[in-house]
């Protein structure tokens, strides 16, 4: 067994508890076989040593919610997800790696264009091309008639059926389905599908137990999505109390995506005619994203696309409310359950893939700590060592 040591200054395990020091971590094909005293007991049993020095070592991060073709940083680039297949497919080669010397080792990709996730999660598990574990949902459902930049229109029961088992067919982790826009109107939160159009994209992904997620601001297409059985509520922007209550009650899971209205460098590089009403409802955004935190909802965390930057997305929870463990937790362990890899990833326990960061600083106590990655090791293998991971 060619078994790893691997050290830092702390460790943060990612079930909720405090930094521990020193830190200390066996792996073994990929697999975390030990961790601290017991890690330190075994060290005769490694044949290599990795030292982090000061850095903190913790979970990699998982962005719950990712497209790998959307790049914020192009002008107007919501309409770019129109460029052609080959484009989009470079772009999205070039975010992999971008995100993963991020820190992020799994990404829950959301969408994209020509089943070209599909592809890239090939090639990123069999090495051939540098980037996280992925997730994808293939193509995005939505209405012909309402929001999706990043999807594919179906409308009519029989035709959203096909367009499910099409996406499953080509091999989807999960469903993504847009019920809703991003922005509320003036007097209501439209919601583009009908009660038995949802049904059908649910019925479909649960017969064969796939899960399905919605793009959903709030409104009465929360509800029909919640009593349809859909699994996750993305973004959820505009949720009233009422509503951020019975995603409680049914005990579903948020994903939020703050930089969506926060990051103004993301606003300026919108469509034109979405900047002005994304200025002006960031304020009752964020009092809403603020309720849920505090209420209690289940939740993990998202880009939505902005490659590199899920510290920040982490950051903002903590300005919203969360504890900086709760934030923590929202892009590793709470994560990792939204994926459905709760057994594998998200902390560092013994039997857990060793999928692992280190940072420098204490994002404990400064989440801004997550901005400065160092150290990368995908499932036991070393792919970013920036002053650390010296071999001892």
């Amino acid at each position: 067994m060619q078994a790893t040591l691997i050290r830092g200054a702390r460790l943060i395990d990612g079930t909720g508890g405090p930094a521990v020091e020193p830190a200390v971590l066996l792996t073994a094909r990929g697999v975390i076989e030990a961790v601290g005293e017991e890690a330190a007991a075994r060290a005769a049993e490694a044949s290599a040593v990795w030292d982090c020095g000061d850095q903190t070592l913790m979970p990699g991060m998982i962005d719950c919610h990712n497209h790998l073709s959307l790049d914020p940083t192009l002008d107007n680039y919501l309409h770019r997800m129109n460029d052609p297949l080959p484009e989009l497919t470079i772009r999205a080669v070039n975010s992999m790696k971008i995100d993963l010397m991020a820190g992020v080792t799994t990404s829950r990709c959301l969408g994209d264009k020509g089943f070209l996730d599909i592809a890239c999660r090939k090639a990123s598990a069999t090495g051939t091309l540098l980037g996280p574990r992925l997730l994808v949902a293939t193509r995005g459902i939505r209405a012909p008639h309402g929001h999706g930049f990043v999807g594919y229109p179906f409308g009519g029961v029989e035709k959203i059926r096909s367009a499910v088992r099409e996406n499953l067919q080509a091999g989807a982790d999960l469903i993504k389905v847009y019920i809703t826009g991003t922005l509320r109107g003036p007097r209501q939160i439209l919601h583009f599908y009908s009660r038995e159009e949802i049904q059908a994209v649910v019925d479909e992904a649960h017969r064969v137990g796939v899960p399905v997620a919605t793009h959903c601001i709030g409104g009465p297409g929360l509800r029909l999505a919640l009593e349809a059985g859909i699994d996750v509520i993305e973004h959820g922007y505009f949720m009233t109390d009422q509503e951020i209550e019975l995603v409680g009650q049914y005990d579903r899971w948020l994903v939020m995506t703050p930089s969506i209205f926060f990051a103004d460098a993301r606003i300026r590089t919108l469509p034109p005619d979405l900047i002005e009403g994304h200025l002006r409802q960031r304020e009752e955004v964020g009092q809403r994203l603020a309720a849920a935190i505090r209420a209690g909802v289940h939740y993990a965390v998202g880009t939505d696309g902005m490659h590199a930057g899920l510290a920040r997305e982490i950051a903002y929870l903590v300005e919203l409310g969360a504890t900086p463990a709760a934030a923590l937790q929202a892009a590793t362990a709470d994560a990792a359950k939204v994926c459905g890899l709760a057994d594998r990833t998200g902390t560092l326990q013994k039997g857990k893939l060793a999928d692992c960061i280190g940072v420098e600083g204490n994002p404990l106590e400064d989440p801004g700590a997550l901005e400065r990655v160092r150290t990368v090791i995908l499932q036991g293998r070393l792919v970013k060592a920036e002053r650390g991971a010296s071999q001892a």
